[in-house]
C-alpha cells in the first residue's frame, strides 16, 4: 500500500512539473507520445526538421540521439559542360528519328535495345543523398530505469520533449528545429540543482573530417564522400551553473542546472546552375551560431513557435472521434486501429502529422523535400533519396494548394525553375529541339537526362508532371506576378517541348520513346500481357505505341497553360495548344470496360501493379470525373478495382505501397467514394505504416525479424510521399475544386459524419470553412478576395445557388 501511495505522489508532483505554465491537457490529435524510448529510426524516431536540414530524436535515457541530415548532402555533381556524364548519350540525337520509326512499325524489341544502347545516358554524376551523421548526448549517472517517461512530439508548437524521473529527480528535454534561426536547439534540464551531467560528440557518417573543440563550441569540418564538397558542423553550449570541459573527442559538461545546445550544419552549395556552388560552409555557420548567442533560450523558442505555427495554424481539422481511442499513447492507437478499432481521431492526427512533415521538410529558400523528406541515416539513403519524378516528388506536395502551404511548394517551384535550364539542354542535344524536358529521377545538380533501365528510366513526362505543380500553385493563390515571372515560362517551355515532340500514329498524335510507368508488356503464348511480376524475361515489350499516362500529362499540360496563355495575353499561343490537344490519341476502353493504360487492349484483371499512371486523368488532372464524363470514369473505377487497393501474393514488390496507395485514394476521392478512399487510408496507416505516424512503400520482408539486419537493408524504410499526401486526399473528400466549381462534401467518408474544418483552400484563391453533422452540411463560409467571382458552387451531388441558401455563406476579405 505504502509503495502504492507513494507511486501515485511520485506522478502526482511529475505531471505538476511537465505541465506548469500549461493552461490545457495535450490534444493526442496533435501529438505523438509515447512511454518509451526509441530503438528504430524509421519506425519509433520522432523527426524535427526547418528545411535546410533534419534531426531524428531517440530519447534514450542513458543516452540521446540526433540522426543528423541535411539536404544538399549530395555526392555526384552538376554537368559543368560534361553532359555525356550527366546523363546526355552523345548516340541519342542521331538514334531518335531511327527509334520512332521503330517503335511506329511495331518493332518494339528492336526499339527497346536502341534505347538502352544509344539513349540511356551515364549515371557517373548523379550521386546520392547521404547523412551528416549521430550527435551523442550521454548521460552520466543516469540508468535505464525510470520511475516515469514520456516521449513526445507536439505537432501544434513543432517541439519535441523528453520527461522522465530517476532517484527523486524529475528531467526535461526540449528539442525544436527553427528556420528562422537556422538550428536545432536542445535544452537539458531538472527540478534539482547540478543534475545535468553528460559527454557530447558527433560522428560523422563522411571519410574525411576532422574536430576541433574551444571553449563552448564544437566544431567538425570535413567533405563529403565522392565529391569532396566542403562541409561544416558548429555546436555552440550554454550552460547555467556548472562546468563544460573537453576529454578528446567529447565536449563535457558537469553538474550543470540547466543546458543549452544549438547545433547547425552547412556545405557550400547554392541551387545556383551551372556550378551550384555558394558560400564556405564554415562561415555559413559560423554567422548562424553567432546571431544565436545573441538570443536567449526562450525567445528562440518563441520565434521558432511564431514562425511555425503561421502556417501550421491556417487549418483546424476535427472530426467526432473515440475519445477513450485517444487518451492513449500512440502506438497503443496505432496497433488498436491495426486491430480493427475505430479512432476516426487518428485521421486527423496523420492529417496533422502529414502538413507538419510538409512545413519541417519545405521551405522557401531551401532545397525542396526528396523521397525522405529531409531525414537520412544512410549512408546512401534508399533510392538514393532522388527526386523521384514519375510520382512520388509530385505527390508530396499535392497538400500544399488545398491545406494552405502554398510557401513550403515554393521550394519545389524553384527547384523546377533550376531544373527547366538544364532541361533545354536535354531537349536541345537529346531530342534536337526547343523548350525543356526532364525524366524520372533527378537531383540537388539539374539533373534532367534519361539514365537507368527501361520501366523506370524511360520516362519524357517529368517535365510536363512538374507542371501541374507549377500551375497549381497559381491556381490556389492567384498570384499573378508568380504567374508571369516563374510560372508561365516553365509551363510555355513545357509545352513548346510537346508540341515540337508529337508524332502522328494512326491519324493521330502520341509521344515516343516511352514507356508506361516502371510498367512493360510480356510477350505470351497469349499474346501481350501487362508485365506486372517484376521478373526478367527476354520477352519484355517497353516502348510500345499509345502511352495513355503520357496522352492524359500532355492533355493537362496543353490545358493548363492555355489558361495561363489567355490570362498573359497570348492568345494564339493558347489557340494552338487547344488545336493540337485535339489530336491527341483519344482514350479507350478496354474489353474489361477498363480504362485501357495502352494502346493495345492488354490490361489483364490479374495485374496489380503499383503505378496507375494512366488514371492520371482523374488524380491530379482533370480530365475524367464522374459529373461530365461518366462513361470515363467508370472505366476508371474499374481500372481502379482490378489493380486493387494494397500488395498481392506472388506481387508483394510490383503491387502498391504508401505512395501507390495514396494515390488509389486520391482517385476514389476525386471519384467521390469517400468510403473506399477512407478504407485504403486506413490501410496504408496500418498495414504500411509505423507505430510513428509515417508509412513505407518497400515490402516488409524480414520485418518480424528486424533484430536479425541493419535498418534499411532487408527491411522498409519510410517514404514522405504518402504521409505528406494524406492531408490534400481528406481535405478533397470535404472541398474539391478541380472542376471549375466549388464542390462541397464531395466524398465524405462514413468515418467522418461529423466534423468541422477551417482554412482550407479552393483553386480560385477561396478559403473555406465549414462544419457538418451526421453527413450533412450544417454550415459554410467562403471567403474570397474583392476582385474573385462568385464561384459555382456544388453540395454533394447538386448545384446551389447562393441566394438560395440559408447555410452558405459567400464573403469578400481584404486579404
Amino acid at each position: 500500500m505504502y509503495l502504492k501511495t507513494l507511486n501515485k505522489l511520485i506522478l502526482l508532483g511529475f505531471l505538476c512539473f511537465s505541465c506548469a505554465g500549461k493552461e490545457k491537457t495535450p490534444d493526442n490529435n496533435n501529438r505523438l507520445w509515447y512511454r518509451y524510448p526509441a530503438k528504430y529510426w524509421n519506425s519509433q524516431a520522432l523527426h524535427l526538421g526547418n528545411g535546410y536540414f533534419g534531426a531524428s530524436f531517440f530519447g534514450g535515457v542513458e543516452e540521446e540521439v540526433f540522426a543528423i541530415s541535411e539536404k544538399s548532402f549530395w555526392t555526384g555533381g552538376p554537368a559543368n559542360g560534361n553532359w555525356t556524364k550527366a546523363g546526355v548519350n552523345p548516340k541519342a540525337k542521331e538514334s531518335l528519328p531511327l527509334i520512332r520509326a521503330k517503335i511506329l512499325n511495331g518493332e518494339t524489341l528492336i526499339a527497346d535495345s536502341l534505347v538502352s544502347n544509344n539513349f540511356f545516358g551515364s549515371s557517373e554524376l548523379f550521386g546520392y543523398f547521404t547523412s551528416v551523421g549521430n550527435l551523442s548526448v550521454k548521460f552520466l549517472n543516469h540508468e535505464a530505469r525510470t520511475d516515469y517517461y514520456i516521449r513526445t512530439l507536439d505537432l501544434e508548437h513543432s517541439l519535441g520533449t523528453v520527461e522522465y524521473e530517476m532517484n527523486q529527480t524529475r528531467y526535461k528535454r526540449e528539442y525544436f528545429c527553427s528556420y528562422p534561426d537556422r538550428v536545432l536547439a536542445m535544452r537539458f534540464s531538472a527540478n534539482s540543482p547540478g543534475k545535468i551531467s553528460f559527454n557530447l560528440k558527433i560522428d560523422i557518417l563522411q571519410d574525411s573530417s576532422s574536430i576541433e573543440i574551444s571553449e563552448n563550441t564544437y566544431q567538425v569540418k570535413g567533405f563529403i564522400n565522392d565529391n569532396h564538397r566542403p562541409f561544416n558542423v558548429l555546436v555552440y553550449m550554454r550552460n547555467h551553473g556548472g562546468k563544460v570541459g573537453k576529454d578528446g573527442n567529447f565536449m563535457t559538461v558537469r553538474s550543470s542546472d540547466t543546458v543549452e545546445i544549438y547545433l547547425t550544419v552547412a556545405t557550400d552549395y547554392e541551387m545556383k546552375y551551372p556550378e551550384y556552388t555558394g558560400a564556405q560552409p564554415e562561415k555559413a555557420t559560423t554567422d548562424i551560431i553567432h546571431n544565436v548567442m545573441k538570443n536567449e533560450y526562450g525567445y528562440l523558442k518563441k520565434r521558432h513557435i511564431s514562425d511555425y505555427r503561421a502556417l501550421y495554424d491556417r487549418v483546424k481539422f476535427t472530426v467526432e472521434g473515440n475519445h477513450e481511442m485517444e487518451k492513449l499513447p500512440t502506438n497503443e492507437r496505432f496497433q488498436r486501429l491495426k486491430a480493427g478499432a475505430s479512432d476516426p481521431g487518428y485521421k486527423v492526427l496523420a492529417f496533422n502529422l502529414g502538413r507538419y512533415m510538409i512545413i519541417s521538410s519545405s521551405r522557401p529558400n531551401t532545397l525542396p523535400a526528396n523521397l525522405q523528406g529531409v531525414w537520412n541515416v544512410f549512408r546512401v539513403a534508399p533510392w538514393a533519396g532522388n527526386y523521384q519524378s514519375n510520382i512520388n516528388l509530385q505527390e508530396i506536395y499535392w497538400s500544399c494548394g488545398p491545406t494552405d502551404l502554398a510557401e513550403c511548394q515554393q521550394a519545389y517551384i524553384n527547384w523546377i525553375e533550376n531544373l527547366s535550364i538544364s532541361g533545354r539542354e536535354v531537349a536541345r542535344r537529346i531530342y534536337g529541339t526547343k523548350g525543356w524536358v526532364s525524366h524520372t529521377t533527378g537531383n540537388i545538380w539539374g539533373h534532367a537526362a534519361p539514365i537507368g533501365s527501361h520501366p523506370w528510366g524511360m520516362f519524357p513526362m517529368g517535365a510536363a508532371w512538374h507542371c501541374q505543380a507549377v500551375w497549381d500553385q497559381f491556381a490556389f493563390t492567384q498570384d499573378t506576378q508568380y504567374l508571369r515571372k516563374q510560372a508561365y515560362p516553365l509551363l510555355k517551355d513545357a509545352s513548346v517541348f510537346w508540341l515540337e515532340n508529337l508524332i502522328r500514329w494512326n491519324g493521330y498524335l502520341i509521344t515516343a520513346p516511352s514507356v508506361s510507368a516502371e510498367h512493360g508488356a510480356l510477350m505470351t503464348e497469349n499474346g501481350l500481357n501487362p508485365a506486372f511480376h517484376d521478373s526478367i524475361s527476354n520477352n519484355y515489350y517497353y516502348c510500345l505505341p499509345g502511352i495513355y499516362q503520357d496522352i492524359e500529362m500532355i492533355w493537362d499540360l496543353f490545358t493548363n497553360t492555355a489558361c495561363a496563355a489567355k490570362i498573359i495575353g497570348e492568345n494564339t499561343f493558347a489557340d494552338t495548344l487547344l488545336k493540337t490537344r485535339q489530336n491527341l490519341l483519344p482514350l479507350k476502353i478496354g474489353k474489361h470496360g477498363q480504362l485501357q493504360e495502352w494502346y493495345e487492349d492488354i490490361d489483364h484483371p490479374e495485374c496489380h501493379h503499383r503505378h496507375i499512371a494512366h488514371l492520371y486523368a482523374v488524380c491530379p488532372g482533370h480530365q475524367i470525373n464522374p459529373i461530365k464524363t461518366p462513361e470515363l470514369a467508370n472505366a476508371a473505377k474499374k481500372s481502379l478495382n482490378m489493380r486493387g487497393d494494397g500488395r498481392f501474393p506472388m506481387q508483394e514488390l510490383a503491387s502498391g505501397g504508401n505512395w501507390a496507395r495514396a494515390h488509389r485514394m486520391w482517385c476514389w476521392t476525386r471519384l467521390m467514394d469517400g468510403n473506399r478512399a477512407n478504407k485504403i487510408m486506413t490501410e496504408m496507416l496500418t498495414e504500411q505504416g509505423f507505430e510513428n505516424g509515417l508509412t513505407f512503400q518497400h515490402a516488409d520482408y524480414h520485418w518480424e525479424r528486424k533484430d536479425l539486419y541493419k535498418e534499411g537493408e532487408l527491411y522498409c524504410h519510410f517514404q514522405l510521399d504518402g504521409s505528406a499526401s494524406l492531408p490534400g486526399c481528406i481535405a478533397e473528400m470535404l472541398v474539391q475544386s478541380h472542376m471549375d466549381e466549388i464542390h462541397l462534401l464531395p466524398a465524405l467518408p462514413d468515418e467522418f459524419k461529423t466534423g468541422k474544418i477551417t482554412g482550407l483552400k479552393a483553386r480560385g484563391g477561396y478559403r473555406i470553412n465549414m462544419e457538418w453533422k451526421k453527413g450533412e452540411l450544417i454550415r459554410a463560409e467562403i471567403l474570397a478576395k474583392k476582385e474573385s467571382p462568385v464561384p459555382l458552387i456544388r453540395l454533394k451531388d447538386r448545384l446551389i445557388h447562393l441566394n438560395d441558401s440559408k447555410i452558405i455563406k459567400f464573403k469578400r476579405i481584404d486579404d
